[in-house]
């Protein structure tokens, strides 16, 4: 019978067996598999190794750009005379949220928006970076004649309309709730256009 004192060292010595063990698989090419004799000659033969892949671990693909073709769907956004930068600066759309983005994704245009778009006006469009959320703005110049609510809800995005110098502001988002909910981008569109 082992003595006592072999006994209280066994589990140990069991533990650091199995350690190391364990850090033999841990060295570079441990695992890697053998070499295969080749058929005709007996000598081992070179395994052959993947392929790099175009990406690193952890990085992210490149898209692929947009094609530019004339053929693109152009709601949203549509953009008229006027450069979106202009009409609605980046400053202004982090204000609004800073998980807005200018896309060009295609969608409906609701209310008074459309009613821009068709007249020949400028239409940005955002959307909210992680959901379907959009902000449009559009704006209509020299718009003698067009007239639009002041506020009305067209398939679920709040649409806000108002009068800025000889031009035709109208905003919409799922933001807003009221006219009073587009009032801030409203009066920096009216601003921007001078």
């Amino acid at each position: 019978m082992p003595s006592p004192r072999i006994r209280r060292l066994l589990p140990v010595a069991v533990v650091a067996a199995a350690a190391a063990l364990a850090l033999t698989g841990c060295e570079p090419g441990a695992l890697a598999p053998s070499p295969m004799p080749s058929a005709t000659t007996g000598e081992p033969t070179p395994t052959p190794t993947p392929e790099p892949s175009q990406t690193e671990p952890g990085e992210l693909p490149v898209p692929t750009p947009a094609p530019t073709s004339t053929a693109l769907p152009t709601t949203p956004p549509v953009v008229g005379a006027l450069a979106c930068d202009a009409v609605l600066t980046a400053e202004q759309l982090y204000d609004f949220s800073p998980n807005f983005a200018p896309t060009g994704r295609e969608g409906s245009l609701p209310g008074a928006v459309a009613g821009i778009a068709e007249a020949g006006g400028t239409v940005c469009a955002y959307q909210h970076v992680t959901a379907s959320d959009r902000l449009l703005v559009a704006v209509l110049q020299d718009a003698a004649g067009f007239s639009a609510p002041a506020f009305e809800t067209v398939d679920g995005m709040g649409v806000a309309t108002e009068a800025a110098g000889g031009s035709v502001v109208s905003v919409a988002s799922e933001y807003f709730g009221a006219a009073a909910d587009a009032q801030q981008v409203l009066q920096q569109v009216g601003t921007n256009l001078g």
